[in-house]
């Protein structure tokens, strides 16, 4: 949520926004709830994959979990990598598209992916079979969406979203590219009505984009509190709104696998 512009930002800005990731509240909050997913999940023996590690802060909470397994990164931009193998010393990153990753097939335990397969110029289905190859069977597949194609408007086009997702628009494509859906649930849902009610006003034209209002730490604050509770309370359910979506979807056991 560090991006407060109507534009990508120029390479030289890469470094700040890297850096607010730490202590965005947006941010901090939806790793939370991250890691509550990945606490009800099991997964077999192997090595973790992020896709769009960006500049590695998700990366390096992904190793302090999963000590004993080694956690790749991949990411588009250079800058993104150059950052993260500083955060994350001796990580092993490479340069990819989501639809082209650099790794054998059946390779990884887990795939995670936060807000990058809804980017612009993303091709759902072929991100999400590439993400199918690399995993081992029986391995997860974690990823984050933008919620709600109806709410799609300038907050979109100023983060780079290139498109939202319904939550059976999501479900269907996950089963399309051959993954077991476990477990599909809205997240970002406290201040989901206020944040709907301003982001209609400005596509109606009777409120203006206001990118300083990301940098508001009030409201970073508010964000952080409600995301964390938010996270306690996805130990017990699903969230049934919210402006994210989250699914977590599994590559089926091979036959021979089943059979043993």
């Amino acid at each position: 949520m560090t991006r407060i512009t109507g534009s990508p930002p120029a390479a030289a800005n890469l470094p700040h926004l890297f850096e607010g990731d730490m202590t965005d509240g947006w941010g901090r909050g939806m790793r939370a709830i991250t890691h509550t997913l990945l606490a009800t999940t099991t997964l077999p023996p192997g090595p973790v994959l992020e896709v769009g590690c960006g500049g590695g802060q998700f990366l390096a909470e992904l190793r302090a979990r999963f000590v004993g397994r080694t956690v790749y990164g991949v990411d588009l931009h250079p800058l993104a990598l150059a950052h993260a193998q500083r955060r994350v010393a001796g990580a092993p990153l490479a340069q990819a598209t989501l639809d082209a990753l650099p790794c054998p097939a059946d390779c990884f335990a887990l795939v995670v992916a936060l807000d990058v397969f809804d980017q612009q110029g993303v091709d759902l289905a072929a991100a999400l079979a590439a993400a199918r190859r690399v995993l081992l069977p029986g391995g997860l597949l974690l990823l984050r969406v933008s919620a709600y194609p109806w709410l799609y408007g300038a907050h979109d086009i100023a983060f780079q979203t290139g498109r939202r997702y319904a939550r059976r628009e999501l479900a269907a494509a996950l089963a399309g590219a051959g993954l077991t859906v476990e477990r599909i649930t809205h997240a970002n849902a406290g201040l989901a009505a206020p944040v709907i009610v301003q982001r209609l006003a400005q596509r109606w034209g009777l409120l203006p984009w206001m990118p300083g209002l990301y940098g508001s730490g009030g409201l970073n604050d508010v964000a952080a509190l409600v995301l964390q509770w938010e996270a306690r309370r996805l130990r017990h359910g699903d969230l049934p709104l919210g402006l994210s979506l989250y699914a977590l979807a599994r590559k089926p056991l091979s036959t021979r696998a089943r059979e043993r």
